[in-house]
């Protein structure tokens, strides 16, 4: 060491001074042992150099633009995965394209429209009445439609349709509804010889009564309908007096307490639909099903969109009366799920029933919804 350069000298606490010494040597650490020494607190200066702080913000505003970073870097992340999820979507509805025209090369059952308008029967409710009742409930799943151009919906209230998946309000138009017809009914009723006549139908979680009521009118001996919700039971009650069908029995019975002995059964055609991806075991919920089902079983269902059989396990809010009944958890099985479900519980021969027209719901487009035809085992093909 150079005599013109001596470098500090650090001694342990209990020589230096103790805690004097120990805050001045590390607040200037450029000062001597012997200087340090020498001086009290109050003589050594401790301000900083000037420029010692050139470049640093203060804490918070640092803390600020920490922060916006963070955001910004959330943001984007957040946009690219909107633009996946978006790319995604073109990828299925451009799939779905290719499988509808491949569809329409192929022959198909003739198409059949549903009974819409509905009839109304001379001696049923006057329209002043219907709008009464209609206005009384305010909460529609299904936009109905009678003879004369009456629409029973109330105005404002009846369109609103939540989306449970995206929280987005929908317009509940009568046009989804009658675009779900026109795609599987044809099917079932070309199984069944062009109407259910003389057979017992079961239409499992029939919210206001809507595919019931289309049955009956299709030549079905006997339609028993039943939902967990007795507002939505009122409701199919109603429009039942209107129409003036009399063999539809509606029924408030919660899913897991149908059975043959709760509901007279076995039918000879069994309609699940919508309800299977409201429910937290969806296996045990097809097995139900065929233990009711004598010829067959109409089954359409949200979806996940996989090409492996998965399930997507999500949180559902009983946030409207139209659609789940409790709240909790409920899965999304994929199409190879489904029918892997299908195949364990002995049903093999299921058809799942193509897509011949772009005049769809979205949900079935993008891949979402699928819908098949189910023939029970021992019944001989049509």
């Amino acid at each position: 060491m150079l005599p013109g350069n001596p470098a500090p000298l650090r001694l342990p606490a209990s020589d230096r001074g103790g805690t004097d010494h120990d805050r001045l040597q590390s607040q200037a650490p450029g000062l001597r042992h012997s200087e340090i020494c020498r001086a009290g607190p109050a003589d050594v200066s401790l301000e900083k150099p000037p420029g010692a702080d050139a470049g640093r913000e203060p804490g918070a505003a640092g803390a600020r633009q920490v922060v916006a970073g963070i955001m910004a870097f959330m943001m984007r992340k957040k946009q690219v995965g909107h633009l996946f999820h978006r790319l995604r979507q073109l990828r299925r509805r451009r799939r779905t394209l290719a499988r509808i025209a491949r569809a329409q090369r192929r022959p198909g059952p003739p198409a059949v429209d549903p009974v819409w308008p509905l009839p109304r029967h001379p001696n049923g409710p006057s329209d002043d009445d219907i709008r009464a009742q209609f206005a009384k409930h305010s909460r529609w799943y299904y936009a109905y439609e009678f003879d004369g151009g009456l629409d029973g919906s109330p105005p404002g209230s009846a369109a609103l349709r939540l989306d449970l998946r995206n929280g987005k309000g929908q317009t509940a138009r009568a046009d989804g509804t009658l675009q779900r017809f026109r795609h599987f009914m044809p099917w079932l009723l070309q199984a069944t010889g062009g109407n259910l006549r003389g057979r017992r139908v079961l239409d499992i979680a029939c919210n206001s009564g809507f595919w019931s009521l289309q049955c009956a009118l299709l030549g079905a001996e006997e339609v028993v309908g039943f939902d967990a919700r007795p507002e939505l039971i009122e409701q199919a009650r109603y429009v039942q007096s209107v129409v003036g069908v009399e063999n539809v029995n509606f029924r408030v019975l919660d899913f897991w307490q149908m059975s043959r002995e709760t509901l007279g059964g076995p039918f000879d055609v069994v309609l699940n639909l919508g309800i299977l991806y409201h429910l937290p075991k969806p296996l045990e919920a097809l097995e139900l099903c065929r233990s009711l089902a004598r010829e067959y079983m109409l089954l359409d269902t949200a979806v996940y969109p996989a090409r492996h059989p998965l399930i997507r396990v999500a949180w559902e809010e009983p946030l409207d009366i139209r659609l789940a009944a409790s709240g909790g958890i409920v899965m999304f099985p994929s199409k190879p799920g489904i029918e892997l479900m299908l195949k364990h519980v002995g049903l093999r021969d299921c058809l799942e029933i193509p897509l011949r027209t772009t005049d769809m719901p979205l949900d079935y487009l993008t891949g979402d919804r699928a819908s098949w035809l189910i023939r029970l085992p021992g019944r001989a093909a049509p």
